[in-house]
């Protein structure tokens, strides 16, 4: 699909009340159509689209793309203005989905991103189809060797790489942003040495670690006598980190008073020992990383608004590991071989469903808790093949519950007596879930694959009309 003319869509839709309607156009459509307008704000979507995606209630007009979880691919191609052609995966679709999207324009302004998905059926008939790569399924792949080290091939963490990269190559300020465990002085190691200071140090440091009567120590320095306890000069972490980088980890934790005293290192890049009145230049660069919500604690006044800016000039947000699910496969290979190296033991082997089990786990503690359980299991195996009840209870029980059980059971629950409903009971509870969740007849009835007016009849017959909301 080439580039999209949107003055013609202009002409073809409705303009009501409500807004712009492009209902005459695509709501028949068997592929699935979401168009975004220029702020990235969802302007239409039809019915093929939700069923395809199951997004009945999860994605509505006007809603930014950039919050939703489902369709990764029309936000690339928003990002990048161009257009996009190739296949994407979605759990919840039984087969891959092919896509294209182009960029809309309205004499030369750019207006928004048209998107049109189908199911690959092909694929159950086993027939060859060319996976068409992306233009940044293309470029993802450009990653120099520093970021090569980082494990993982989802696109969600090359994404960032990229970003990362891109990073590297100037000197601007970059703050990480990412849950615990999910790589963030990695990826600051990787932006260091893959920058012109590669030769310089990198010096790392834990702003939640060190108790506040000692960080702005531990940062600047002192001098000899300053306070009670230095007997000698101490060098700081920015002194140390001069013409080279300075990562500062957990910068959400910084107190507030020594925020105004980072924000001056910021501006003027320099800054006095405690006890001292010689100020010392510094030539350093400055990666942060938080797993806190800045903004939300700018609002609550317990992080300067100035400094934030300041951080925030190179934003880099790493996925959690729950959002990258391919790639555990790959990090536990990784870590049973690295694991297996340094404890010098004989490597080992897990079955498919111990596998299985781990990949279906949300990992709250991100990749370094995947590390430290792959370390427990090879620490306490005593054979070679790593089965499901080696993996953690937490964990194995867990998957057990969502997974094993709920396969034996199917669709159908009977009560403790083992007693089967009536098909009317059923069928009330089935219409009553569907309205409950949904929320009107019409999406219920998308959903269940019959019509509105079914739908409708259905919850008049069992009483359960007001549900419908």
């Amino acid at each position: 699909m080439g580039m999209a003319n949107f003055s013609y869509l202009n002409k073809k839709r409705n303009v009501g009340k409500g807004g712009c309607s492009y209902s005459h156009l695509f709501d028949h459509f068997q592929e699935g159509v979401c168009i975004i307008n220029e702020f990235g704000n969802i302007a239409y979507m039809n019915r093929a689209y939700e069923k395809i995606f199951h997004v009945n209630n999860f994605l509505q007009e006007g809603k930014s793309i950039f919050v939703t979880k489902n369709d990764d691919f029309i936000l690339t191609a928003f990002r990048e203005k161009k257009s996009l052609k190739g296949k994407i995966q979605f759990l919840k679709a039984s087969n891959d989905i092919e896509g294209s999207a182009s960029p809309l324009y309205e004499e030369n302004q750019f207006k928004g991103i048209i998107a049109i998905y189908r199911k690959d059926v092909m694929k159950e008939k086993e027939t060859n189809i060319l996976n068409l790569p992306t233009s940044f399924e293309e470029r993802e792949i450009q990653l120099d060797h520093p970021f090569l080290k980082i494990i993982g091939n989802s696109i969600s963490i090359k994404k960032a790489l990229l970003r990362a990269q891109k990073a590297s190559k100037i000197l601007s300020t970059v703050l990480i942003i990412g849950e615990s465990g999910t790589g963030k002085e990695l990826v600051a190691k990787a932006i260091h040495e893959n920058s012109k200071r590669n030769n310089g140090p990198f010096v790392a440091i834990n702003c939640g670690a060190i108790p506040s009567e000692l960080l702005e120590s531990e940062l600047f320095g002192h001098e000899q006598g300053a306070f009670t306890g230095a007997l000698k000069r101490k060098i700081g972490k920015f002194e140390r980190a001069n013409q080279g980088t300075i990562f500062l980890d957990e910068i959400g934790d910084l107190p507030m008073e020594m925020q105004v005293k980072l924000l001056r290192v910021l501006q003027e890049k320099e800054f006095e020992r405690i006890g001292g009145n010689e100020t010392i230049h510094v030539d350093i660069r400055i990666i942060a990383a938080t797993n806190k919500n800045l903004e939300e604690m700018i609002n609550k006044e317990k992080f300067r608004e100035d400094l934030y800016y300041r951080l925030n000039v190179i934003p880099i947000e790493l996925p959690p590991l729950r959002e990258r699910t391919k790639d555990i496969p790959l990090l536990i290979e990784y870590f049973i071989k690295k694991i297996s190296q340094n404890m010098e033991v004989d490597s080992v082997k897990l079955t498919k469903e111990a596998e299985a089990c781990l990949t279906a786990y949300e990992w709250p503690g991100n990749i370094r808790e995947l590390q430290n359980t792959v370390e427990r299991i090879i620490a306490l195996a005593d054979e070679t093949i790593i089965d499901i009840e080696h993996i953690p209870r937490n964990i194995s029980n867990l998957y057990k519950i969502h997974h094993v059980e709920q396969k034996s059971i199917g669709l159908i629950n009977m009560n403790k007596k083992g007693a089967l409903a009536t098909l009317e009971e059923y069928e009330k509870e089935i219409i009553k879930m569907a309205l409950n969740t949904f929320g009107s007849f019409n999406a219920a009835g998308n959903a269940l694959g019959v019509t509105h007016k079914t739908v409708a009849s259905k919850a008049r017959k069992y009483k359960i009309i007001e549900s419908e909301g």
